[in-house]
């Protein structure tokens, strides 16, 4: 993917570059360095370089909406989008091509991410008109996407009443032992409250975290990754109930599937991927096991769904991972569920969805099955837990009365997460 989109950018310069002159040249060899980072959704190493060419093309609004959307997509910083999508809005073009410096008006796409940069700033009125514009410029056999512009006009209005009746919890740092300068995410902790685990991102890729608890204290958290021997970043989806399996995500751009790796009392082994009833050809992730083990609970596109990723649960099958079953409409709807947390013997579900009464992307969800073996209709955690933005991992603990997650309260605009513990008064 990485070199077909590089030889795309370099076919278009080649093209045009005999025509420009020397100035055009280098412009057209930083834009083709900003388009490699930015189709890689490097946005803050393309950054710079769109920000370069803004000052010698400042009347581009393609290169306006591509720093908008670098913005967008960098925690801390995404107010300052919204000056950038502004102004490439009034330059759009159903004619827009990708891949030159030449290439001056911006693609109707700017008028999405001008909606989002509104609704996660707050600005709700603004964003239902910037949604609705976009939602003129789409095919009308364009369902999926007509579908999810109707979702994100809906959300506007849902999150004015969220804000205006915001939930009570109180809120604890976890402090410098598993709070630093970096950004610290994705939270999990063993069923037996010994070991924990969470991400850190450090500069050149992101790590795999695990302190223990031992004497009532938390030990120094140690970087496990290299032991892993994977080729590529893997994310934490959760840990066994004794902290001895760890299970983990690896996304590589096209396909994304679940893996685990054990602790054999010296060091963590190798990860080895799930059987085929788990990861298929489509993208799997985020698998999560019950206290007992019996149930693994994950996210899949496969067809056969309700849209989007869906939640399935599998059983164990003579030691091993039966065929997966959909939680049904219930729980899915024709957008994204993610990041399901299943706890108090497999009764209560935690998950993240841009669909039912969502705020704007992504937010949290609580369900609880009952005693039809349906699941209770999905009720939302409720603002300031859930916000415009997307809200998409909370490791519940205590039968769901109090979690952890992490989110970005970096005053410096660096986008830093930290990570805490909230419980919810009730």
């Amino acid at each position: 993917m990485r070199k077909r989109i590089f030889a795309i950018i370099i076919s278009s310069a080649i093209l045009l570059c005999p025509l420009a002159g020397q100035d055009i040249i280098k412009l057209q060899e930083d834009f083709i360095e900003a388009e490699y980072f930015f189709f890689n959704e490097d946005y803050q190493d393309a950054l710079p370089y769109y920000l370069q060419l803004y000052e010698k093309v400042p009347d581009n609004a393609n290169i306006a909406y591509r720093i908008g959307a670098c913005y967008l997509n960098i925690t801390g910083q995404k107010n300052l989008s919204i000056d950038y999508l502004e102004t490439a809005s009034k330059n759009l073009s159903a004619k827009h091509k990708e891949g030159t410096i030449t290439q001056s008006s911006a693609p109707y796409d700017a008028l999405y991410d001008l909606g989002k940069a509104y609704l996660i700033n707050y600005q709700f009125d603004k964003a239902k008109d910037a949604f609705t514009r976009y939602s003129k410029t789409l095919l009308p056999d364009d369902r999926e996407n007509i579908d999810f512009i109707n979702q994100q006009i809906k959300s506007c209005d849902i999150a004015k009443d969220y804000i205006a009746k915001p939930v009570s919890y109180t809120e604890e740092n976890m402090g410098p032992l598993f709070n630093d300068d970096k950004s610290n995410f994705n939270p999990v902790i063993s069923a037996d409250g010994k070991s924990f685990a969470f991400m850190v991102s450090l500069k050149f890729y992101d790590a795999i975290m695990l302190s223990k608890l031992s004497g009532g204290k938390w030990s120094p958290p140690v970087n496990i990754t290299p032991e892993l021997q994977s080729d590529g970043d893997m994310y934490i989806s959760c840990l066994s109930a004794d902290g001895k399996v760890l299970y983990l995500s690896k996304d590589d751009d096209y396909n994304s599937d679940i893996f685990t790796s054990t602790f054999d009392g010296m060091t963590w082994r190798q990860t080895v991927k799930l059987n085929k009833n788990i990861n298929t050809r489509y993208w799997e992730s985020h698998g999560f096991v019950t206290e007992n083990g019996e149930q693994l609970i994950f996210a899949s596109d496969r067809p056969g769904g309700f849209g989007g990723l869906d939640l399935y649960i599998s059983k164990k099958v003579n030691g091993d991972w039966g065929p997966p079953v959909n939680l049904g409409p219930e729980i899915n709807t024709p957008f994204n569920e993610d990041r399901p947390f299943l706890i108090n013997n497999g009764k209560i579900l935690f998950f993240s969805s841009q669909g039912h009464t969502t705020m704007g992307g992504y937010d949290l969800f609580r369900s609880e099955l009952q005693s039809n073996s349906l699941w209770s209709n999905p009720v939302n955690l409720g603002y300031p837990i859930n916000t415009p933005d997307d809200n998409i991992f909370f490791m519940p603990i205590d039968n769901g009365n109090a979690g952890y997650y992490s989110i970005s309260k970096d005053q410096a605009g660096e986008g830093k997460e930290d990570i805490f513990r909230i419980t919810f008064k009730h």
